[in-house]
């Protein structure tokens, strides 16, 4: 089930959805804390059948999240779903894991995502490269 981070509110129109799909609490945490509301609303979800629910639905969202280390690894294919669909394939998408490896950044590049990023030092790295492309979209 997705983890909705609302207060049953309805969403500003000026308001940043970013959607996080993967299983790791403390990203959430960090997302959700370094993210807040009201400019951002960060969405979680933990797998990948209701992943594919939100992409292919039509609420909006600026930014996906996958987690490399999500259940059944799926995050390279989402990222190929994203950029599959009409309304979404201009939208950024990022993958994120625990390991740097170029083959990673290389699978991500191929599946259509904008960046790999390593859940490294606090989340620093996950930070500056949302706020950058975020800040060019």
């Amino acid at each position: 089930m997705p983890h909705l981070h609302t207060n049953g509110h309805s969403v500003p129109a000026g308001q940043i959805r970013v959607l996080y799909v993967g299983d790791d609490l403390a990203l959430i945490r960090f997302l959700r804390g370094t993210f807040r509301e009201p400019a951002y609303h960060v969405v979680s979800c933990p797998d990948r059948g209701s992943a594919e629910m939100f992409i292919e639905s039509d609420i909006r969202y600026q930014l996906f999240i996958f987690d490399h280390e999500m259940r059944h690894r799926a995050a390279f294919d989402l990222v190929r779903l994203v950029r599959s669909l009409k309304h979404r394939k201009r939208l950024l998408a990022i993958v994120v894991g625990g390991q740097l490896e170029s083959s990673l950044i290389q699978f991500t590049h191929a599946a259509g995502g904008d960046e790999y990023v390593e859940k490294a030092n606090g989340f620093s790295s996950i930070r500056k490269v949302v706020e950058q492309f975020l800040l060019n979209s």
